[in-house]
């Protein structure tokens, strides 16, 4: 069977998406689409997700949408490493870490991303209101690194000791931080966003241990990689 994936570089969802497969060590066709260009809303793809949203998987001429539900449809369909454990207990622990951070922690890391990526480098004035919304979200933010500090304990990954979905959809969130720390460094410093080790060493740790499996590479954004070499 033949996966036909569907994406654009850096997208947070087709990134869980990618790192899942990844994870399962299965094989696809990876098709980036140019987000910068309006590719994910042409006609042409719109026939795969009438939503112009990523990410897609098309197989056996089936297009199937919704990040979440690619995972658990990825997990029915190729049972050997699971995203989503082995017993009832397990994959109802997964099934709540991934839910919980999906909702709350993307939030938050929308709210300081935006601004930043989009703005023109530099901080808000103090006291203005879009410094007020920034310094609510960095304390969102903060609430959630705390929460998957304490979710993590002593563990290898999120939900024990081997990678489930839960690490799957948490790690594009950080991502995206880290990218906003390691790019605009003075802008995350000055609110209060300095770089992951300095603040959650234990996130840190976590960070390098999913950097560090095979085929994490292959997930990794090719805009930030050419960034970086030009």
């Amino acid at each position: 069977m033949t996966l036909t994936v569907y994406s654009i570089s850096g997208a947070p969802r087709g990134w869980r998406v990618l790192l899942a497969l990844e994870f399962k060590q299965l094989s696809y066709d990876l098709h980036y689409l140019e987000g910068s260009k309006g590719e994910h809303q042409a006609a042409e793809f719109r026939l795969l997700n009438p939503h112009g949203k990523v990410p897609v998987i098309v197989s056996d001429g089936i297009a199937r949408r919704e990040s979440l539900a690619l995972l658990g449809w990825l997990d029915r369909k190729f049972s050997e490493r699971p995203l989503f454990g082995t017993s009832a207990s397990e994959g109802a622990r997964i099934w709540e870490t991934t839910t919980l951070f999906s909702d709350y922690l993307t939030e938050a890391t929308n709210s300081i991303t935006s601004p930043v990526f989009n703005g023109d480098d530099t901080p808000p004035a103090a006291n203005s209101e879009e410094a007020k919304a920034l310094e609510y979200a960095c304390d969102l933010l903060k609430i959630e690194y705390a929460l998957l500090e304490d979710v993590l304990g002593t563990n290898t990954f999120l939900c024990g000791d081997k990678p489930s979905a839960a690490d799957a959809v948490v790690y594009p969130d950080l991502a995206r931080i880290m990218r906003a720390q390691q790019t605009k460094p003075e802008f995350m410093r000055a609110i209060g966003l300095s770089t992951i080790d300095a603040q959650f060493p234990t996130l840190g740790r976590w960070c390098r241990q999913i950097q560090g499996l095979p085929g994490f590479e292959n997930t990794y954004p090719p805009h930030w990689r050419a960034a970086v070499a030009a």
